[in-house]
């Protein structure tokens, strides 16, 4: 994911494909969705808390775990930091973590990560902006965890305690998650939910529209332009999970 290759805004050649300075559809193949399979083992990972302390996604082995992707500039995160620490206070025994990603929408305020110290403050300014009451995690500069669960910005994987994914989406679905959990004791092996991933606008903090300005002038303009392709991305894949389904 680190390769050399050419940044397709036009701004020139980048070293760093994965922390991409321009949001563009490119970057996210909605066709298919890489990482786990339901009913696949979880792919281990290393990572660091916010206090700098290293761990391994295998030390929570023998607890249900809700694996969550976020950054501060997604707006779909933004719509679910209230309600997933919300449903984290209604099931006590299960472990819910944020994985900190790339910026999805980098702009001016909010660049795109340099480096793992520079994303780990970054994951900082989140955790205390929202006030967010789960585990946070911050994988290494380049996203190796983030790309083992599939790359996308607010995905979301439901691991049991045998450490078998047991439900994985695209998107973060909470209804889909709040279901799941309350069927743990069926021990389920869930399809996959494409679900699109509109926010929550009864539980979003700021909005769509203020966390793209909050993270800049930039990231609104990139939003803008590829709006277009980005909702056709969206339509087609919907388009085909139903075919799919016939």
């Amino acid at each position: 994911m680190a390769e050399s290759r050419t940044d397709p805004t036009g701004d020139g050649p980048t070293n760093r494909a994965y922390n991409y300075r321009h949001f563009s559809p490119e970057y996210y193949d909605f066709r298919s969705f890489d990482g786990p399979e339901p009913g696949d083992e979880a792919p281990d990972f290393e990572a660091v808390t916010l206090e700098g302390e290293t761990v391994e996604f295998s030390d929570f082995r023998g607890s249900w775990v809700v694996l969550e992707t976020g950054s501060i500039t997604c707006p779909i995160t933004d719509s679910k930091v209230h309600v997933m620490d919300e449903l984290q206070k209604q099931f006590e025994d299960v472990v819910f973590i944020l994985l900190y990603t790339r910026e999805a929408h980098p702009g001016e305020h909010y660049e795109a990560h340099d480096s793992l110290e520079a994303k780990l403050e970054r994951a900082r300014t989140f955790a205390a902006e929202y006030d967010v009451e789960r585990t946070v995690l911050v994988d290494d500069h380049e996203g190796t965890a983030h790309g083992k669960y599939g790359g996308m910005p607010n995905s979301v994987h439901i691991v049991n305690p045998d450490g078998v994914v047991v439900m994985r989406g695209d998107w973060n679905n909470v209804r889909t998650v709040t279901e799941v959990l309350e069927n743990r004791d069926e021990n389920r092996i869930y399809e996959r939910d494409i679900y699109r991933g509109r926010p929550v606008f009864f539980t979003q903090k700021k909005g769509a529209t203020r966390v793209l300005a909050g993270a800049g002038p930039r990231a609104v303009w990139d939003f803008i332009k590829n709006a277009p392709t980005l909702a056709l991305m969206h339509l087609k894949k919907e388009f085909r999970s139903k075919q799919s389904e016939k």
